[in-house]
């Protein structure tokens, strides 16, 4: 059987960059989930340089990433910051993205009696113009934390939005709790990538108990590659079992390596994996100073 590093050596762009599929163009987020998934193997040098040079040519001048024949920012720019400070490089590429991050939004709602969100709350959307969604916030919110942005007003508002947007039964959905009167579920990927964005913040704390009791139980019968990645990513960081994860997520890969022959389902359930065997965990943010 053919290791996921040989899958994502093989899927990687000759010009740079890794796309969702092999031989299709490459794309931002799986250039970026590449990145780290191959962060330490030695043979993959040149394809990471490749990569990051990539990454630089597809940022516009206000230090957005975009994609190939679209000059419209893109929300996988918190990776990119992810992944730069992870690998410990460009430091003037992860400053222009932070800053960027830092003044992009979502548009504000206004009151409906609909919906019972609080619309004035701006976190981050997947397109300009649009809605504050929970996984493009819960990206950016970690990335600024973990750029050391920890205390800036955008990042406690974002904090706010995700504390403002739990479904009834403690875990995440996209955006919307409750429409119409009708309670939206919780789904488990957003769920995790919540309580991550929210593992430094004692008073989310309570909330992130919940969502996780959510996760824990829903990961039991719905195993989505996404869903296992991002459940082992985040049991880890709160000491939560993992044994039973991994098994699943490892007897869903598939000869060649991968995931469903997905570039960036390949990368996130390898980083998964190597965070559970011990190394580094890419969504683990540093101990708070004393």
């Amino acid at each position: 059987m053919a290791s996921a590093t040989d899958f994502l050596l093989k899927a990687g762009d000759p010009k740079g960059g890794w796309p969702y599929r092999p031989g299709t163009q490459p794309s931002p987020e799986p250039t970026c989930l590449g990145l780290m998934a191959l962060a330490s193997v030695r043979e993959a040098a040149a394809a990471r340089e490749a990569a990051i040079h990539w990454l630089e040519s597809r940022m516009n001048s206000d230090g957005a990433l975009t994609l190939i024949g679209d000059n419209q920012p893109h929300w996988s720019t918190s990776l990119f910051v992810i992944a730069l400070m992870r690998l410990g490089v460009r430091n003037d590429l992860q400053e222009k993205a932070v800053k960027w991050l830092l003044a992009w939004k979502g548009e504000r709602v206004e009151p409906k009696k609909e919906i019972t969100l609080d619309g004035a709350l701006q976190g981050w959307p997947w397109a300009t113009g649009t809605f504050s969604w929970v996984e493009p916030t819960s990206y950016a919110l970690f990335a600024l934390k973990l750029a050391g942005h920890g205390r800036h007003p955008r990042v406690v508002e974002a904090e706010r939005l995700l504390l403002d947007r739990v479904c009834q039964d403690g875990g995440w959905n996209y955006g919307n709790r409750v429409v119409y009167g009708a309670a939206f579920q919780g789904y488990l990927p957003n769920t995790a990538l919540a309580a991550l964005a929210l593992q430094d913040s004692p008073a989310a704390r309570p909330t992130v108990e919940r969502g996780l009791a959510f996760l824990e139980r829903g990961i039991q019968t719905h195993q989505s590659t996404l869903a296992l990645s991002l459940a082992i990513l985040c049991f880890l960081v709160f000491s939560k079992p993992t044994a039973a994860l991994v098994t699943a997520l490892k007897s869903r890969q598939h000869s060649d390596g991968s995931w469903r022959q997905q570039v960036h389902l390949t990368a996130l359930a390898e980083l998964a994996l190597q965070a559970a065997a011990g190394g580094a965990n890419i969504l683990a943010l540093p101990p708070a100073r004393s």
